[in-house]
């Protein structure tokens, strides 16, 4: 039997990830899951190379406030209302992205942590700062079959997915495109591989590039693109894999998944 074994999710993009014991599924995905971002004074973004540098900074929503532990035991805690300057981010050609700034606390702390001036901003649609489609999934069995090639265990959390699943059959998730899975009270469709990049190799608590993950998956995994014509021409080696919502609802540690007929 297929289980939930690990949950994860992330209200600042590019932040810590964090491990819920239970999440409500939405039908834009997991709720709150990357509803904040960091962005640059330009206003972008932080580009994907640089994600590891905020992988230790680790966020705490309530639904009106947030709170941030750094990893040298400093706290700092103030309004998540996103009242300040509006603009769009155009997120690497897949969409245009509303965005309003977080007033507060926010950009001193983040700028004096960053080195350069940094703020904080929240998505005018939930889960608006996700990069593809709500939900992404991976395997125990595949993460051993990928372990063997990389020499050593590898975290779940380098691949930021929503769900780990603890199913011992390596890989067999490639073959359940199209298919429809039911996961606790939820029912996603399950759509195609993500295609990685280089920050699988950072460590997902320190930020530190420990790990050649990449190397690994080129090794045997074949190269996959985003599905429905998104960004033709880009294909990487494909690792977990995407899901929409079909079905909204609670997902908790232990949950039964099973495919629909």
């Amino acid at each position: 039997m297929i289980t939930v074994a690990q949950i994860g999710k992330v209200y600042v993009k590019a932040t810590q990830f964090l491990h819920p014991e239970r999440v409500d599924v939405l039908s834009t995905g997991i709720r709150y899951d990357r509803e904040f971002a960091l962005v640059e004074d330009d206003g972008k973004f932080v580009s994907s190379d640089k994600h590891g540098d905020f992988f230790p900074l680790k966020f705490s929503f309530d639904g009106d406030h947030m709170r941030l532990d750094f990893s040298d035991g400093q706290t700092v805690s103030g309004p998540a209302v996103s009242n300040g300057r509006k603009w769009t981010i155009n997120h690497a050609g897949l969409r245009d992205i509303a965005m309003a700034l977080v007033e507060g606390p926010w950009t001193e702390v983040l700028s004096k942590f960053a080195g350069r001036p940094m703020h904080l901003a929240r998505c005018a649609v939930t889960n608006g700062a996700v990069d593809v489609f709500p939900i992404t999934f991976v395997t125990t069995g595949s993460l051993q079959r990928l372990a063997r090639e990389v020499g050593a265990p590898v975290d779940a959390a380098r691949f930021r997915a929503g769900f780990v699943f603890n199913n011992s059959i390596e890989h067999e998730e490639d073959a359940w495109a199209g298919r429809l899975l039911r996961v606790g009270a939820v029912t996603l469709k399950v759509r195609t591989a993500v295609p990685r990049c280089g920050i699988t190799g950072f460590n997902p608590a320190s930020g530190v590039r420990d790990q050649e993950v990449m190397k690994g998956l080129i090794r045997y995994r074949e190269k996959t693109s985003l599905p429905d014509g998104l960004l033709p021409g880009f294909s990487t080696p494909g690792f977990a894999t995407y899901a929409e919502v079909v079905t909204p609802g609670l997902v908790q540690l232990g949950d039964r998944v099973e495919l629909l007929a």
